[in-house]
């Protein structure tokens, strides 16, 4: 989020420089850019998620000014618990396979942090880590090279 913050400071020092020669079409969606940026900043510091796994549900609770979205899942239906990598269109967390879809949640946790939960989880609850194949990254691919032959 720091990184997120310079980028957008520099951006608008940036665009102050430059925004006497621009034309006012290119004001507009410059000026719509940044507030729109600051928004979604403050949006996601003014959130919380709460992720709890019990011996029969994984519940993730996201409050976001206020308003709080709940959802709930049966460990059963719950497969291939891992950390996912943040990419274009995500910020990363941890993701599940609940039937044919992923769920996502933990956005903006990093690797060692999604390595820390599911050491825990297999500390704590051993069965639910099982069921849920909840194993903490080992590099970018989920298989093991032997090296035979």
């Amino acid at each position: 989020m720091l990184a997120q913050a310079a980028i957008l400071l520099l951006f608008t020092k940036l665009l102050i420089g430059r925004w006497v020669g621009m034309p006012l079409l290119w004001r507009g969606l410059a000026a719509w850019a940044v507030v729109a940026t600051m928004v979604a900043w403050f949006y996601q510091l003014s959130g919380s998620e709460v992720i709890e796994f019990g011996p029969q549900k994984l519940s993730v609770c996201k409050d976001n000014l206020g308003w709080e979205r709940r959802s709930e899942h049966l460990i059963e239906a719950c497969t291939e618990l891992q950390w996912h990598e943040p990419g274009d269109s995500d910020n990363g967390g941890l993701q599940c396979k609940i039937g044919w879809r992923s769920v996502r949640f933990g956005e903006y946790i990093s690797e060692d942090q999604a390595n820390e939960i599911l050491a825990a989880l297999q500390r704590t609850l051993p069965d639910v880590a099982q069921k849920m194949g909840a194993m903490p990254s080992q590099g970018k691919s989920p298989f093991i090279t032997l090296g035979l032959g």
